[in-house]
C-alpha cells in the first residue's frame, strides 16, 4: 500500500509539472530572499566590526571632544604633564576616491606601535614620505587593486565639497585584508590638511588600566570625555540596528508567502484528487495513511524548495550587499563590503 501511495503521489506532482514548478519557485524565492538578507546583514556586520578591531587595535579608552575637535596642545600636555605614553593622537574624516567613499585616518607613526599594525611592514622610504611629503596616502592594498591604483599614481580626492590632491605612496596590509577595505592612512598633519582642520585632532587613543582610566576621567577638562573603545562600535552598530531589523522583517514576510504556497498548493493537490482520495479510502486507506501522504509531499515539496532557495540566496547576497552597504553609506556610517 505504501509503495501505491508513493507512486500515486508522484505521478500527480508529474502530470501537473507547472504546479509543481511553481509552487517550487514561490518557495525557493521565499527562501532565498530570508538567506540573501540574513547575508548582507551579517557581512555588514561583520565587515564593521572586523575594520574597527583593526583601526582600534589595543586601544581600551579614547579621549573625545563634546563639540568641534581636540586642541593639539592638548595632546603634548597629555604626554609630557600626565606622562601618558600609551597615547596617539588621530584625525578621521572621509573622502571621496574615484566614485567611492574612503574612510581617511591620519596617525602620528611614532605613537602608532602600541596600538595598530598598520605601519610596522612599510619600508623605510615610504614611512620617510608619509612624515614629510604633504599629501602623501596609504591604501588598502585590496581598495587599490579594485580601482587599478599603483603607488605612484597621483589621485584626486573630494572631502566636504572640496576637491584635494594626494599621492599613493604605498599599500597596506593585513592579516584580514577585507578588515581594512575602504582605508586611507596618512600623517597627522597631511590629514589635517586635506580635511580642513588645522591644529585640530578627533581624538586620542590610549591604553590604560581601570583605575588609570577613572584617575584620567576625573581630571579632563569639561570640554572632553574619555569613553571606552569598545563603546564606540557598541553604538555604531547600533546606529543601524533598526535598519537591519526591518530588512529582516521583510525577508521573514518573503518566507511566510512561501509557507502559504506550499498550503495553497497542497490544499488544491488535495481538492483535484478527492475522487482518486475517496477510492483509496474505499480500499482501505487509514486517515493517519492520508495524511502522512499529504505531509510528506508537502515536505518533499518544502525540502526540494528550501535547497534551490538557499543556492539562489547565495547569488542573490552577492547583489543585496551592494544596495545595503550603500544604505548604511548614506544613513549610519563609511562600510566598505565587498565579500559575502
Amino acid at each position: 500500500m505504501r509503495g501505491c501511495l508513493r507512486r500515486a503521489g508522484l505521478r500527480y506532482l508529474l502530470r501537473h509539472p507547472w504546479q509543481t514548478w511553481m509552487s517550487l519557485l514561490g518557495i525557493a524565492l521565499g527562501v532565498a530572499v530570508l538567506v540573501a538578507v540574513d547575508l548582507a546583514n551579517q557581512s555588514a556586520a561583520r565587515s564593521f566590526e572586523r575594520s574597527m578591531e583593526q583601526i582600534l587595535g589595543q586601544t581600551s579608552h579614547q579621549i573625545l571632544a563634546n563639540a568641534g575637535g581636540i586642541p593639539e596642545a592638548f595632546y603634548t600636555e597629555l604626554r609630557l604633564r600626565h606622562g601618558l605614553r600609551t597615547s596617539a593622537p588621530v584625525v578621521e574624516g572621509h573622502m571621496e576616491l574615484h566614485g567611492e567613499t574612503f574612510s581617511l585616518l591620519g596617525i602620528d607613526p611614532f605613537a602608532e606601535a602600541p596600538f595598530r599594525p598598520l605601519t610596522q611592514d612599510l619600508p623605510d622610504g615610504s614611512l620617510r614620505r608619509l612624515l614629510t611629503e604633504p599629501g602623501s596616502l596609504l591604501i588598502a592594498r585590496r581598495s587599490a587593486e579594485r580601482l587599478g591604483l599603483v603607488p605612484g599614481d597621483r589621485v584626486e580626492l573630494l572631502a566636504g565639497g572640496r576637491r584635494q590632491s594626494g599621492e599613493i605612496i604605498g599599500l597596506l596590509d593585513a592579516d584580514n585584508p577585507a578588515a581594512i577595505d575602504g582605508l586611507l592612512l596618512a600623517d597627522i598633519a597631511s590629514a589635517q590638511e586635506l580635511l580642513g582642520r588645522p591644529g585640530q585632532l578627533d581624538r586620542i587613543d590610549l591604553i590604560l588600566s581601570p583605575e588609570a582610566a577613572s584617575d584620567l576621567a576625573a581630571r579632563l577638562p569639561p570640554a572632553l570625555r574619555l569613553e571606552p573603545a569598545a563603546g564606540r562600535t557598541a553604538a555604531s552598530l547600533q546606529l543601524s540596528r533598526a535598519f537591519r531589523i526591518n530588512l529582516s522583517a521583510m525577508s521573514l514576510l518573503a518566507l511566510l508567502v512561501g509557507s502559504l504556497l506550499i498550503y495553497n498548493t497542497m490544499t488544491f493537490s488535495v481538492l483535484q484528487r478527492r475522487p482518486l482520495l475517496a477510492d483509496l479510502r474505499v480500499l482501505g486507506l487509514t486517515r493517519s495513511e492520508l495524511f502522512r501522504l499529504v505531509l510528506g509531499e508537502a515536505l518533499l515539496l518544502g525540502l526540494a524548495g528550501t535547497l534551490l532557495g538557499g543556492l539562489l540566496g547565495i547569488v542573490l547576497a552577492q547583489g543585496l550587499l551592494g544596495l545595503v552597504t550603500r544604505t548604511i553609506n548614506d544613513l549610519y556610517y563609511v562600510l566598505t563590503v565587498s565579500q559575502l
